[in-house]
């Protein structure tokens, strides 16, 4: 019985064996047989792509964005166009000589056709350019070509400039028009929505037809590939447009390609493959330097947004950080020099609440004692006087002359001077941590806090000098602290004659003082060793305003309700920064707030104020209403041109956020924006220009958003760089996807020995 098992299992196991056999002999078989067989896309089938968006107006003429684009951009050729394959700026329907931008020269391409198979001819150029130069339709082309004069001559458009700038090249993505078009305009339609029965195009793609699904609320736009496209994969385009997400979201298993830009779907259909690319934009913070002057603060406030927290905080996956403004991998962080924080807010007159207090103790505890001595208080001894006699011949300044320690021009000032000239400019050094100046009761009105040096001009015409002795006491404000720093005295005749016997008579009352002096003080010894019946008691009263002690009660208790932690002036005022930066997008706001937060660890004040993209200018109009700017930067097409967000000459037109006026800088950009240069010119140029802008500390680039493609995985072959110019050229992918494919088996050398042979060669492998 056993056995008879045995047997029966033993049959079982050659059974499978003999199977498992057949089914690898197939397999190597079949492998062998398509080893080298060639992979063919099949033609002529259909791709469906989805937006969210109102209807596009297909009008080429206004400015373009967005999904509006893009869909104009299937439609319509330019001038110049950006090829993926490349990775450059390519000439389309013509090849221009921009060597020099006052006088570029075009020549049509042969072989470009409108869809109707009309020839693009160089009157369809001109026409397209003249209804824009004289309608406004778009005024950013419009004042691009204003005072450019386009000719023709022959097939080939001169285009003549009166001033190099490599931004007029911009006009050359414009998507060009049919001319017998252009001539059937009326204005409405100029400036608003093109039919969609025209059918005349010279792109990719044509319409054939569109449809509306009012059950789902979606409307199609079918689209023909025109004919001399023959060599692509596809043959049609159905683009799907959504009027709100919810719609696309109910709907969303159908979806066959996708450019999820708010991230919508992400990634909860697994159908759909994620191609992430970037474009040339990037949010950054900009310092306003006419606010926040001090570099060293700039450096800190700069230093202490951390990117790589911030992208975090963002989502990693959705964003990457930018390290400059041209999107390249030079850093231009710069390293604190000066890492005394409390001293760099300090020369700003901003300290904390202890250090306040500490100002303020010895002012509130100090007595208010007056001291009245009249001349009948010092009762003297006739007999003890001696009588003072002074030779003329002995007399000399020397011994009562002492340099000024804070006049620095003229060069030698001395405390007694003796001049005929009326008109002496003097020039003193302050120091730091000066907040006013007194010459004996007049405050200085031009000097302000934080001054090096101040300026008082001798002259009689402005009563600052007169005949005879001129006497000024110097007193500076050091710590809300009157202080008396020196005496300087002016003998002043217009005659030298005058002046010379006038100072004989000074000099001679000087010394004539210095010997009563000294009897006085004598007498004064002698007088405090004697009895009281003979002297008047010098008597001290001590005053107590009972008023001022109020009034430092009241001030104690404004600085005991202030926040120890953070800094304030003497009006106690909180040191707070004003950031303005553009609500439009959820990742502003986070990234403001991220903003606020890291420089509280600092303890410097951030006050948040949202604005709107029309409102950006006129807030930002006041060069003083803002200290720092958060903003998006949109480069475009000639990303090495940052021109309008440094250069001086954009200050007056509010792109220049920063407010920095930098001759070295504007020459630099001013070279880059006036011609074209090979890649090595330019790359050097934008090094130098960001070398400036890191010894500048104006600007920290934060992140730039990875946007995502979706695209269904059964779409082979997709060819997409990680970086695109505009979101409209990801419609270069259809130019290599398909989605079904044949194999292309060469039966050549397909013997039973050449099987061995590839068995041996798997072997080895």
């Amino acid at each position: 019985m056993i056995q008879n098992k045995i047997i029966k299992l033993k049959k079982y196991l050659f059974l499978i064996s003999i199977l498992f056999f057949v089914l690898s002999l197939t397999h190597l078989a079949y492998t062998y047989v398509y080893s080298d067989s060639k992979v063919i896309p099949i033609k002529w089938w259909t791709v469906s792509e989805w937006l969210v968006w109102a209807f596009p107006s297909l009008n080429p003429l206004k400015p373009l964005t967005w999904n509006n684009k893009y869909i104009v951009s299937l439609l319509y050729r330019s001038l110049l166009k950006f090829d993926l394959e490349e990775n450059k700026i390519v000439w389309d329907l013509a090849t221009c000589d921009i060597s020099n931008l006052l006088n570029i020269e075009c020549y049509l391409k042969d072989n470009i056709f409108w869809s109707n198979w009309e020839a693009i001819t160089s009157d369809d150029v001109i026409s397209t350019y003249e209804i824009l130069k004289n309608t406004w339709v778009n005024k950013i082309t419009s004042s691009l070509i204003q005072d450019t004069e386009i000719i023709k001559n022959n097939n080939v458009i001169i285009f003549k400039n009166k001033k190099k700038d490599v931004n007029f090249l911009n006009i050359f993505f414009q998507p060009i028009l049919k001319k017998d078009t252009i001539d059937g305009l009326w204005e409405d339609i100029i400036f608003w929505n093109f039919p969609t029965t025209w059918q005349i195009y010279s792109w990719e793609f044509k319409i054939w037809n569109i449809s509306s699904d009012l059950t789902i609320w979606i409307t199609k736009i079918f689209l023909d590939i025109n004919e001399y496209f023959y060599k692509w994969n596809i043959s049609k385009l159905v683009i799907n447009i959504f009027p709100n997400t919810n719609s696309l979201i109910q709907n969303k298993e159908t979806v066959n390609i996708f450019n999820d830009v708010d991230n919508v779907i992400w990634t909860s259909i697994p159908r759909l493959e994620n191609h992430k690319y970037k474009l040339p934009q990037y949010v950054s913070l900009f310092i306003n330097q006419n606010n926040i002057s001090d570099i060293n603060l700039r450096n800190y406030i700069l230093e202490k947004i951390n990117n790589e927290n911030l992208i975090k905080i963002l989502w990693e996956t959705k964003f990457e950080a930018v390290k400059n403004p041209y999107l390249t991998d030079t850093n231009i962080s710069n390293e604190i020099s000066n890492k005394n924080f409390e001293k760099i807010i300090s020369d700003l007159w901003y300290i904390k609440k202890a250090k306040i207090i500490e100002n303020y103790l010895p002012i509130i505890n100090s007595s208010t004692w007056t001291i009245n001595l009249n001349e009948t208080d010092i009762v003297e001894k006739v007999e003890d006087k001696k009588e003072i006699i002074i030779n003329d011949n002995d007399l000399s300044i020397d011994k009562f002359q002492q340099e000024s320690k804070f006049i620095i021009k003229p060069t030698y000032v001395d405390k007694y001077n003796f001049i005929t000239k009326d008109d002496v400019l003097l020039e003193w050094i302050a120091g730091k941590n000066i907040s006013e100046v007194y010459i004996n009761d007049y405050k200085l009105a031009n000097f302000k806090s934080g001054n090096n040096n101040f300026y008082y001009r001798l002259k009689e015409s402005i009563w600052s000098l007169k005949e005879w002795i001129n006497r000024y006491k110097i007193y500076f404000v050091e710590n809300w602290t009157k202080v008396f720093k020196e005496e300087i005295n002016f003998l002043y005749y217009k005659n030298k004659s005058t002046l010379d016997t006038e100072t004989k008579k000074f000099i001679k009352i000087l010394y004539e003082n210095e010997q009563k002096n000294l009897q006085e003080k004598e007498i004064i010894n002698q007088n405090n060793n004697k009895e009281l019946e003979n002297q008047k008691t010098v008597k001290i009263q001590k005053e107590v305003d009972e008023k001022k002690i109020l009034e430092n009660q009241k001030e104690l208790e404004k600085i005991s309700n202030i926040d120890a932690k953070f800094y304030y002036n003497d009006k106690l005022e909180k040191f707070t920064l004003n950031l303005f930066y553009l609500n439009a997008e959820k990742e502003l706001e986070t990234t403001a707030l991220f903003i606020k937060n890291s420089l509280l660890e600092i303890w410097i004040n951030v006050e948040l104020n949202p604005i709107t993209l029309t409102d950006l200018r006129e807030t930002l109009s006041e060069k003083n209403n803002y200290d720092m700017v958060l903003s998006w930067v949109n480069l475009w097409f000639f990303d090495y041109n940052i021109f309008p967000y440094f250069h001086s000459s954009q200050v007056k037109n509010w792109y220049n956020f920063s407010n920095i006026k930098k001759t070295s800088l504007d020459i630099l950009l001013e070279d880059l924006k006036s011609e074209i240069k090979s890649p090595e010119e330019t790359n050097k140029i934008k090094e130098k220009v960001l070398d400036i802008l890191k010894k500048e500390q104006i600007i920290k680039t934060l992140y730039t958003p990875k946007i995502n493609l979706l695209i269904d995985k059964n779409i082979k072959n997709v060819v997409i760089p990680s970086k695109l110019i505009s979101g409209s050229d990801r419609k270069e992918i259809f130019k290599s996807i398909y989605t079904k494919e044949e194999k292309i088996i060469k039966f050549e050398n397909k013997w039973v020995i050449d099987f061995f042979t590839f068995l041996f060669k798997k072997i080895n492998d």
